[in-house]
């Protein structure tokens, strides 16, 4: 039988699910409680004894978006590895190419709706900002873990590249919603990739 915590996690993934599925249909602007409640069948005071405000709720869906999607990088990246070899060029460039795959996940682009909306809504933003924090560090964290002879030359060097490769991404996919234009996409990515494996390869020193 399950206990009243495994009981309340349970809750809390079930709201959070539903949350992200109405995120992702009807993006920040149409996004309610109402609606999270009825797809997960469960009523507005079962939300907030859950969670305190709407921010709290977003920022806990966002946190498991980006979790989800860090989780899926990993599981990728660890069974494209073997046939990698120790070239780290060849893990920069599937590094390249497998980040690129999940930026066009439609949960994360829902995510980013939420930025745009942290504007004008300080409650939001707040909530947003420490979830932010977390993801940005474990891709640092990650970045250490499958390019980590770059990261002992400079592990400063390597996290700001990985910052650089990811808001240049998000960038591009953002710009997508005004402007689609892959030739644009392409070659911005093609500059992005070669001048960051130049800078990154040029750091390590032979053993």
């Amino acid at each position: 039988m399950a206990t009243q915590e495994e009981r309340r996690t349970g809750t809390r993934a079930r709201l959070v699910d539903a949350a992200t599925v109405v995120l992702v249909e009807a993006g920040a602007h149409g996004f309610t409680t109402t609606e999270v409640g009825k797809r997960a069948g469960l009523s507005q005071g079962a939300i907030f004894r859950h969670f305190a405000t709407k921010a709290d709720l977003l920022a806990a869906t966002v946190e498991s978006i980006f979790d989800g999607l860090v989780d899926r990088y990993e599981r990728e990246f660890t069974r494209r590895a073997p046939a990698l070899g120790a070239d780290p060029g060849e893990r920069l460039d599937a590094s390249f190419d497998l980040l690129w795959e999940i930026f066009q996940d439609p949960q994360l682009l829902a995510a980013y709706d939420l930025f745009t909306a942290s504007r004008t809504d300080p409650d939001l933003q707040r909530d947003l900002q420490p979830v932010v924090r977390a993801h940005v560090q474990r891709l640092h964290d990650l970045t250490d873990v499958y390019l980590a002879d770059l990261a002992r030359i400079d592990a400063g060097q390597l996290h700001a590249a990985v910052d650089l490769v990811a808001a240049t991404m998000q960038g591009l996919v953002i710009n997508r919603l005004a402007v689609a234009d892959p030739d644009v996409e392409d070659r911005v990515r093609s500059s992005l990739r070669t001048s960051v494996k130049a800078r990154l390869l040029a750091m390590e020193v032979p053993s």
